[in-house]
Protein backbone atom coordinates (compact mmCIF):
# COMPACT_ATOMS: atom_id res chain seq x y z
CA UNK A 1 0.00 0.00 0.00
CA UNK A 2 1.36 3.43 -0.96
CA UNK A 3 2.43 5.68 1.85
CA UNK A 4 0.24 8.83 2.11
CA UNK A 5 3.25 11.16 2.23
CA UNK A 6 4.63 9.61 -0.98
CA UNK A 7 1.21 10.01 -2.59
CA UNK A 8 1.25 13.68 -1.57
CA UNK A 9 4.63 14.15 -3.23
CA UNK A 10 3.37 12.34 -6.32
CA UNK A 11 0.36 14.67 -6.51
CA UNK A 12 2.64 17.71 -6.34
CA UNK A 13 4.83 16.32 -9.12
CA UNK A 14 1.80 15.31 -11.20
CA UNK A 15 0.28 18.78 -10.89
CA UNK A 16 3.60 20.30 -11.96
CA UNK A 17 3.78 18.12 -15.06
CA UNK A 18 0.15 18.60 -16.10
CA UNK A 19 0.31 22.39 -15.73
CA UNK A 20 3.81 22.87 -17.14
CA UNK A 21 2.56 24.51 -20.32
CA UNK A 22 0.58 27.04 -18.25
CA UNK A 23 3.62 27.76 -16.10
CA UNK A 24 5.64 28.69 -19.19
CA UNK A 25 3.34 31.54 -20.26
CA UNK A 26 5.74 34.35 -19.46
CA UNK A 27 6.03 37.63 -21.29
CA UNK A 28 9.16 36.64 -23.20
CA UNK A 29 10.96 34.64 -20.49
CA UNK A 30 11.14 34.37 -16.68
CA UNK A 31 14.29 36.52 -16.50
CA UNK A 32 12.55 39.75 -15.51
CA UNK A 33 13.17 42.28 -12.72
CA UNK A 34 14.85 40.64 -9.68
CA UNK A 35 15.35 37.33 -11.47
CA UNK A 36 17.28 39.04 -14.26
CA UNK A 37 19.59 40.56 -11.67
CA UNK A 38 20.34 37.16 -10.12
CA UNK A 39 20.83 35.74 -13.59
CA UNK A 40 23.15 38.55 -14.71
CA UNK A 41 26.27 36.87 -13.31
CA UNK A 42 25.79 33.90 -15.65
CA UNK A 43 25.20 36.07 -18.72
CA UNK A 44 28.20 38.25 -17.88
CA UNK A 45 30.62 35.38 -17.25
CA UNK A 46 29.56 32.68 -19.71
CA UNK A 47 27.99 34.64 -22.56
CA UNK A 48 29.93 37.94 -22.69
CA UNK A 49 33.00 36.88 -20.66
CA UNK A 50 32.88 40.29 -19.00
CA UNK A 51 32.42 40.44 -15.23
CA UNK A 52 32.85 44.22 -15.39
CA UNK A 53 29.44 44.45 -17.15
CA UNK A 54 30.66 46.71 -19.96
CA UNK A 55 28.39 44.99 -22.50
CA UNK A 56 24.93 46.38 -23.30
CA UNK A 57 22.37 45.37 -20.69
CA UNK A 58 19.56 46.58 -18.45
CA UNK A 59 20.80 45.34 -15.09
CA UNK A 60 20.53 47.24 -11.81
CA UNK A 61 24.13 48.15 -11.04
CA UNK A 62 25.62 50.30 -8.32
CA UNK A 63 28.91 52.17 -8.41
CA UNK A 64 31.58 50.67 -6.17
CA UNK A 65 34.10 52.70 -4.15
CA UNK A 66 36.65 52.32 -6.96
CA UNK A 67 34.26 53.35 -9.73
CA UNK A 68 33.26 49.96 -11.15
CA UNK A 69 29.58 49.12 -11.66
CA UNK A 70 28.50 45.91 -9.92
CA UNK A 71 25.16 44.13 -9.35
CA UNK A 72 23.04 44.96 -6.32
CA UNK A 73 22.36 41.28 -5.72
CA UNK A 74 24.78 38.51 -4.84
CA UNK A 75 25.67 35.56 -7.07
CA UNK A 76 24.04 32.95 -4.82
CA UNK A 77 21.02 32.38 -7.04
CA UNK A 78 23.23 32.22 -10.14
CA UNK A 79 25.06 29.28 -8.57
CA UNK A 80 21.80 27.31 -8.36
CA UNK A 81 20.66 28.38 -11.82
CA UNK A 82 24.01 27.33 -13.30
CA UNK A 83 23.51 23.56 -13.96
CA UNK A 84 20.24 24.23 -15.75
CA UNK A 85 21.60 27.33 -17.49
CA UNK A 86 24.44 25.17 -18.86
CA UNK A 87 21.92 22.58 -20.07
CA UNK A 88 19.87 25.32 -21.72
CA UNK A 89 22.98 26.78 -23.34
CA UNK A 90 23.85 23.43 -24.87
CA UNK A 91 20.32 22.82 -26.09
CA UNK A 92 20.08 26.32 -27.55
CA UNK A 93 23.14 25.65 -29.71
CA UNK A 94 21.98 22.19 -30.71
CA UNK A 95 18.44 23.34 -31.63
CA UNK A 96 19.51 26.51 -33.42
CA UNK A 97 18.29 29.08 -30.87
CA UNK A 98 20.26 32.20 -29.99
CA UNK A 99 22.82 31.58 -27.25
CA UNK A 100 22.69 34.93 -25.44
CA UNK A 101 21.03 33.47 -22.35
CA UNK A 102 17.41 34.44 -22.92
CA UNK A 103 15.94 32.12 -25.56
CA UNK A 104 13.37 29.39 -24.90
CA UNK A 105 15.79 26.54 -24.00
CA UNK A 106 17.31 28.63 -21.20
CA UNK A 107 13.87 29.55 -19.87
CA UNK A 108 12.56 25.99 -19.92
CA UNK A 109 15.68 24.44 -18.38
CA UNK A 110 15.98 26.98 -15.57
CA UNK A 111 12.28 26.59 -14.73
CA UNK A 112 12.66 22.81 -14.66
CA UNK A 113 15.51 23.43 -12.25
CA UNK A 114 13.21 25.46 -10.01
CA UNK A 115 10.70 22.61 -9.88
CA UNK A 116 13.47 20.11 -9.09
CA UNK A 117 14.71 22.21 -6.17
CA UNK A 118 11.20 22.57 -4.76
CA UNK A 119 10.55 18.81 -5.07
CA UNK A 120 13.76 18.05 -3.20
CA UNK A 121 12.72 20.60 -0.58
CA UNK A 122 9.43 18.75 -0.08
CA UNK A 123 11.25 15.41 0.06
CA UNK A 124 13.35 16.67 2.96
CA UNK A 125 10.30 18.27 4.58
CA UNK A 126 8.70 14.82 4.45
CA UNK A 127 11.77 13.25 6.10
CA UNK A 128 11.66 15.88 8.83
CA UNK A 129 7.93 15.54 9.51
CA UNK A 130 8.14 11.75 9.69
CA UNK A 131 10.59 12.07 12.58
CA UNK A 132 7.66 13.27 14.71
CA UNK A 133 4.34 12.69 12.92
CA UNK A 134 2.39 10.03 11.06
CA UNK A 135 2.30 9.53 7.31
CA UNK A 136 -1.17 11.07 7.07
CA UNK A 137 -0.22 14.17 9.03
CA UNK A 138 2.89 14.64 6.89
CA UNK A 139 0.85 14.23 3.68
CA UNK A 140 -1.80 16.77 4.65
CA UNK A 141 0.85 19.24 5.83
CA UNK A 142 2.80 19.08 2.57
CA UNK A 143 -0.28 19.46 0.39
CA UNK A 144 -1.43 22.49 2.38
CA UNK A 145 1.96 24.19 2.21
CA UNK A 146 2.12 23.63 -1.55
CA UNK A 147 -1.43 24.60 -2.48
CA UNK A 148 -2.64 26.92 0.30
CA UNK A 149 0.34 29.27 0.62
CA UNK A 150 2.14 31.70 -1.65
CA UNK A 151 4.89 29.11 -2.11
CA UNK A 152 2.59 27.92 -4.92
CA UNK A 153 2.93 31.29 -6.66
CA UNK A 154 6.70 31.39 -6.10
CA UNK A 155 7.07 27.90 -7.56
CA UNK A 156 4.80 27.90 -10.60
CA UNK A 157 4.36 31.58 -11.48
CA UNK A 158 7.49 33.41 -10.37
CA UNK A 159 9.49 30.35 -9.41
CA UNK A 160 12.86 31.82 -10.35
CA UNK A 161 12.66 34.33 -7.51
CA UNK A 162 14.79 33.45 -4.50
CA UNK A 163 11.99 32.18 -2.27
CA UNK A 164 11.45 28.70 -3.71
CA UNK A 165 15.21 28.14 -3.71
CA UNK A 166 15.47 29.27 -0.11
CA UNK A 167 12.57 26.96 0.75
CA UNK A 168 14.65 24.11 -0.68
CA UNK A 169 17.71 25.14 1.35
CA UNK A 170 15.69 25.71 4.54
CA UNK A 171 14.17 22.23 4.25
CA UNK A 172 17.63 20.67 3.88
CA UNK A 173 19.01 22.77 6.72
CA UNK A 174 16.16 21.88 9.10
CA UNK A 175 16.49 18.15 8.45
CA UNK A 176 20.27 18.10 8.94
CA UNK A 177 20.04 20.26 12.07
CA UNK A 178 17.60 17.79 13.62
CA UNK A 179 19.64 14.78 12.48
CA UNK A 180 22.70 16.25 14.17
CA UNK A 181 20.79 16.49 17.44
CA UNK A 182 19.51 12.93 17.13
CA UNK A 183 22.77 11.25 16.10
CA UNK A 184 25.49 13.75 17.04
CA UNK A 185 27.29 12.68 13.86
CA UNK A 186 29.79 15.34 12.86
CA UNK A 187 28.85 15.07 9.18
CA UNK A 188 25.41 16.59 9.85
CA UNK A 189 27.03 19.62 11.49
CA UNK A 190 29.16 20.01 8.37
CA UNK A 191 26.15 19.66 6.06
CA UNK A 192 24.10 22.28 7.85
CA UNK A 193 27.05 24.69 7.92
CA UNK A 194 27.53 24.42 4.15
CA UNK A 195 23.80 24.82 3.52
CA UNK A 196 23.72 27.80 5.86
CA UNK A 197 26.55 29.38 3.88
CA UNK A 198 24.52 29.20 0.66
CA UNK A 199 21.46 30.60 2.45
CA UNK A 200 23.49 33.52 3.81
CA UNK A 201 24.96 34.23 0.39
CA UNK A 202 21.52 34.45 -1.22
CA UNK A 203 20.00 36.50 1.62
CA UNK A 204 22.48 37.56 4.33
CA UNK A 205 19.82 38.31 6.97
CA UNK A 206 18.76 34.65 6.84
CA UNK A 207 21.89 33.77 8.78
CA UNK A 208 19.32 33.75 11.59
CA UNK A 209 18.50 30.15 10.64
CA UNK A 210 21.43 29.08 12.81
CA UNK A 211 19.17 29.88 15.77
CA UNK A 212 17.39 26.59 15.00
CA UNK A 213 20.30 24.24 15.82
CA UNK A 214 21.62 26.61 18.48
CA UNK A 215 18.35 26.77 20.47
CA UNK A 216 16.79 23.38 19.73
CA UNK A 217 16.34 21.41 23.00
CA UNK A 218 17.33 24.54 24.94
CA UNK A 219 14.75 25.33 27.62
CA UNK A 220 16.86 26.95 30.32
CA UNK A 221 20.07 28.86 30.88
CA UNK A 222 21.73 25.64 32.02
CA UNK A 223 20.74 23.75 28.87
CA UNK A 224 22.00 26.62 26.71
CA UNK A 225 25.37 26.56 28.48
CA UNK A 226 25.45 22.78 28.05
CA UNK A 227 24.82 23.20 24.30
CA UNK A 228 27.74 25.67 24.02
CA UNK A 229 30.00 23.33 26.00
CA UNK A 230 29.06 20.45 23.73
CA UNK A 231 30.17 22.50 20.73
CA UNK A 232 33.31 23.65 22.52
CA UNK A 233 34.32 20.02 23.10
CA UNK A 234 34.78 19.67 19.33
CA UNK A 235 37.63 22.23 19.56
CA UNK A 236 39.66 22.30 16.35
CA UNK A 237 37.04 20.22 14.53
CA UNK A 238 34.81 23.32 14.47
CA UNK A 239 37.19 24.74 11.88
CA UNK A 240 35.71 22.34 9.31
CA UNK A 241 32.06 23.50 9.55
CA UNK A 242 33.29 27.11 9.79
CA UNK A 243 35.22 26.71 6.53
CA UNK A 244 32.26 24.98 4.90
CA UNK A 245 30.06 27.94 5.86
CA UNK A 246 32.54 30.36 4.29
CA UNK A 247 33.09 28.25 1.16
CA UNK A 248 30.00 29.46 -0.79
CA UNK A 249 30.85 33.06 0.13
CA UNK A 250 34.38 33.00 -1.30
CA UNK A 251 33.49 33.63 -4.99
CA UNK A 252 31.35 36.62 -3.98
CA UNK A 253 34.05 38.00 -1.70
CA UNK A 254 36.66 37.67 -4.45
CA UNK A 255 34.29 39.40 -6.90
CA UNK A 256 33.75 42.29 -4.48
CA UNK A 257 37.48 42.54 -3.84
CA UNK A 258 38.15 42.78 -7.58
CA UNK A 259 35.47 45.36 -8.38
CA UNK A 260 34.88 47.17 -5.06
CA UNK A 261 38.25 46.64 -3.35
CA UNK A 262 36.41 45.20 -0.34
CA UNK A 263 35.83 41.60 0.66
CA UNK A 264 32.49 42.58 2.22
CA UNK A 265 30.41 45.19 0.41
CA UNK A 266 26.87 46.47 0.99
CA UNK A 267 25.73 46.56 -2.61
CA UNK A 268 22.33 48.19 -2.04
CA UNK A 269 23.89 51.64 -1.63
CA UNK A 270 23.21 54.44 0.79
CA UNK A 271 19.54 55.01 -0.12
CA UNK A 272 18.30 51.58 0.98
CA UNK A 273 18.53 50.28 4.51
CA UNK A 274 16.81 49.41 7.79
CA UNK A 275 14.76 51.54 10.19
CA UNK A 276 15.21 49.45 13.32
CA UNK A 277 13.39 51.92 15.57
CA UNK A 278 10.27 51.88 13.37
CA UNK A 279 9.38 48.29 12.41
CA UNK A 280 6.09 48.02 10.50
CA UNK A 281 4.96 44.86 12.26
CA UNK A 282 1.23 45.34 11.81
CA UNK A 283 1.58 46.09 8.10
CA UNK A 284 3.77 43.03 7.51
CA UNK A 285 1.43 40.71 9.38
CA UNK A 286 -2.08 42.11 8.96
CA UNK A 287 -1.97 45.01 6.50
CA UNK A 288 -4.13 45.00 3.37
CA UNK A 289 -1.13 45.95 1.28
CA UNK A 290 0.81 42.67 1.68
CA UNK A 291 -0.16 41.30 5.11
CA UNK A 292 1.04 37.75 5.71
CA UNK A 293 -2.11 36.63 7.52
CA UNK A 294 -4.36 38.38 4.99
CA UNK A 295 -2.93 36.82 1.82
CA UNK A 296 -1.86 33.50 3.37
CA UNK A 297 -4.46 32.80 6.09
CA UNK A 298 -3.16 29.25 6.55
CA UNK A 299 -0.54 30.98 8.72
CA UNK A 300 -3.22 31.26 11.45
CA UNK A 301 -3.09 27.47 11.83
CA UNK A 302 0.72 27.45 11.75
CA UNK A 303 0.91 30.02 14.55
CA UNK A 304 -1.85 28.29 16.49
CA UNK A 305 0.19 25.09 16.33
CA UNK A 306 3.28 26.99 17.45
CA UNK A 307 1.44 28.41 20.47
CA UNK A 308 0.20 24.92 21.37
CA UNK A 309 3.76 23.60 21.12
CA UNK A 310 4.86 26.04 23.84
CA UNK A 311 2.82 24.03 26.33
CA UNK A 312 3.93 20.51 25.37
CA UNK A 313 6.92 20.72 22.99
CA UNK A 314 8.93 23.72 24.05
CA UNK A 315 12.20 22.21 22.80
CA UNK A 316 10.94 22.75 19.24
CA UNK A 317 8.76 25.81 19.83
CA UNK A 318 11.56 27.94 21.23
CA UNK A 319 14.01 27.92 18.26
CA UNK A 320 11.24 28.35 15.65
CA UNK A 321 9.73 31.24 17.61
CA UNK A 322 13.09 32.94 18.13
CA UNK A 323 13.94 32.71 14.44
CA UNK A 324 10.47 33.84 13.34
CA UNK A 325 10.27 36.84 15.68
CA UNK A 326 13.72 38.17 14.79
CA UNK A 327 13.20 37.57 11.09
CA UNK A 328 9.84 39.38 11.07
CA UNK A 329 11.46 42.25 12.95
CA UNK A 330 14.18 42.56 10.30
CA UNK A 331 11.65 42.39 7.46
CA UNK A 332 9.46 44.99 9.17
CA UNK A 333 12.46 47.29 9.61
CA UNK A 334 13.55 47.19 5.95
CA UNK A 335 12.78 50.43 4.13
CA UNK A 336 10.45 48.58 1.72
CA UNK A 337 8.79 46.16 4.13
CA UNK A 338 6.45 44.99 1.32
CA UNK A 339 9.42 44.03 -0.89
CA UNK A 340 8.21 45.68 -4.08
CA UNK A 341 5.97 43.81 -6.49
CA UNK A 342 4.80 40.62 -4.79
CA UNK A 343 1.96 38.27 -4.05
CA UNK A 344 1.52 38.49 -0.31
CA UNK A 345 4.48 38.65 2.06
CA UNK A 346 7.02 36.97 -0.20
CA UNK A 347 9.92 37.52 2.20
CA UNK A 348 8.41 34.86 4.50
CA UNK A 349 7.76 32.09 1.94
CA UNK A 350 10.87 30.11 2.89
CA UNK A 351 9.83 30.00 6.55
CA UNK A 352 7.20 27.39 5.67
CA UNK A 353 10.00 24.82 5.82
CA UNK A 354 10.17 25.47 9.58
CA UNK A 355 6.47 26.23 10.11
CA UNK A 356 5.53 22.87 8.62
CA UNK A 357 6.14 21.41 12.08
CA UNK A 358 3.68 23.69 13.95
CA UNK A 359 1.12 23.13 11.18
CA UNK A 360 1.58 19.35 11.47
CA UNK A 361 1.30 19.64 15.25
CA UNK A 362 -2.09 21.35 14.89
CA UNK A 363 -3.29 18.74 12.37
CA UNK A 364 -2.17 15.94 14.68
CA UNK A 365 -4.09 17.53 17.54
CA UNK A 366 -7.25 17.48 15.41
CA UNK A 367 -6.79 13.72 14.91
CA UNK A 368 -6.19 13.10 18.63
CA UNK A 369 -9.19 14.77 20.30
CA UNK A 370 -10.48 12.31 22.90
CA UNK A 371 -14.19 12.33 22.07
CA UNK A 372 -14.92 10.49 18.81
CA UNK A 373 -17.90 12.74 18.06
CA UNK A 374 -15.89 15.90 18.75
CA UNK A 375 -12.98 14.54 16.71
CA UNK A 376 -15.16 13.84 13.67
CA UNK A 377 -16.76 17.27 13.91
CA UNK A 378 -13.40 19.00 14.30
CA UNK A 379 -11.79 17.10 11.42
CA UNK A 380 -14.77 17.77 9.12
CA UNK A 381 -14.81 21.49 9.86
CA UNK A 382 -11.01 21.72 9.54
CA UNK A 383 -11.08 19.95 6.16
CA UNK A 384 -13.77 22.38 4.98
CA UNK A 385 -11.66 25.35 6.07
CA UNK A 386 -8.52 23.93 4.44
CA UNK A 387 -10.34 23.33 1.15
CA UNK A 388 -11.56 26.92 1.24
CA UNK A 389 -8.02 28.19 1.90
CA UNK A 390 -6.67 26.18 -1.05
CA UNK A 391 -9.42 27.60 -3.26
CA UNK A 392 -8.75 31.13 -2.01
CA UNK A 393 -5.03 30.78 -2.65
CA UNK A 394 -5.48 29.46 -6.18
CA UNK A 395 -7.99 32.20 -7.02
CA UNK A 396 -5.63 34.85 -5.67
CA UNK A 397 -2.77 33.41 -7.72
CA UNK A 398 -4.99 33.75 -10.80
CA UNK A 399 -5.87 37.30 -9.76
CA UNK A 400 -2.20 38.19 -9.32
CA UNK A 401 -1.35 36.81 -12.74
CA UNK A 402 -4.07 38.93 -14.35
CA UNK A 403 -3.34 42.15 -12.41
CA UNK A 404 -6.64 41.90 -10.52
CA UNK A 405 -4.79 41.56 -7.25
CA UNK A 406 -2.29 44.37 -7.64
CA UNK A 407 1.39 43.69 -7.00
CA UNK A 408 2.06 46.71 -4.76
CA UNK A 409 -1.02 48.94 -4.43
CA UNK A 410 -3.74 46.92 -2.67
CA UNK A 411 -6.03 48.51 -0.08
CA UNK A 412 -8.82 47.17 2.13
CA UNK A 413 -11.49 48.38 -0.30
CA UNK A 414 -9.65 46.91 -3.30
CA UNK A 415 -9.19 43.56 -1.52
CA UNK A 416 -12.86 43.09 -0.74
CA UNK A 417 -13.92 44.39 -4.15
CA UNK A 418 -11.97 41.64 -5.93
CA UNK A 419 -12.47 38.93 -3.29
CA UNK A 420 -12.90 35.56 -5.09
CA UNK A 421 -13.80 37.32 -8.37
CA UNK A 422 -12.03 36.35 -11.60
CA UNK A 423 -14.00 38.22 -14.26
CA UNK A 424 -14.25 42.01 -14.57
CA UNK A 425 -15.73 44.29 -17.17
CA UNK A 426 -13.76 47.29 -18.41
CA UNK A 427 -15.83 49.56 -16.18
CA UNK A 428 -15.17 47.37 -13.15
CA UNK A 429 -11.44 47.38 -13.83
CA UNK A 430 -11.51 51.15 -14.17
CA UNK A 431 -13.27 51.42 -10.82
CA UNK A 432 -10.78 49.02 -9.23
CA UNK A 433 -7.96 51.38 -10.21
CA UNK A 434 -9.57 54.12 -8.14
CA UNK A 435 -9.37 51.88 -5.06
CA UNK A 436 -5.62 51.27 -5.34
CA UNK A 437 -2.94 53.26 -3.54
CA UNK A 438 0.56 53.33 -5.05
CA UNK A 439 3.43 53.41 -2.50
CA UNK A 440 5.74 56.42 -2.61
CA UNK A 441 9.06 54.60 -2.79
CA UNK A 442 11.13 57.79 -2.57
CA UNK A 443 9.39 58.73 0.68
CA UNK A 444 9.80 55.18 1.99
CA UNK A 445 13.56 55.36 1.49
CA UNK A 446 13.53 58.40 3.77
CA UNK A 447 11.56 56.59 6.49
CA UNK A 448 7.96 57.50 5.60
CA UNK A 449 6.84 53.87 5.45
CA UNK A 450 3.27 53.72 6.77
CA UNK A 451 0.82 51.64 4.77
CA UNK A 452 -1.23 53.70 2.33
Amino acid sequence: MARPSIVALFLIVLFSVLTFDTQMRWIGNPFQNDVDQYYSYLVAQFIHHDFSFHFQHGYWLIESPIGDMIPKVTMGMAMFYFPFFALGHGLAGYLGYEQLGYSTPYAICVHIGTLCYVFVGFWYMRKTLLMFFSEWVAAVTMLLIMFATNLFYYTFKEGEMAHSYLFFLFSLFFYHALKWHVTRHFKYLCYLSLIGGFVSLIRPTEVLIFLIPLLYQVNSKASFIAKLRELAVLKWKLIVPALLFILPLIPQMLFWKSFANQYLFFSYGSNEGFFFSDPKLWSVLFGWHKGWFVYTPLVFFMITGLVMMWFRWRDMAWPITAYLVLNIYLISSWWDWGFGGAFGMRALVQTYAFLSVPLAYFIQWCFSVASVKARISLIASTIAVYLFLITLNLVQVFQSQHAILHWDSMTKKAYWYVFLKTKFSDNERAYLKTLLSKPDYNAMRKGERDEN
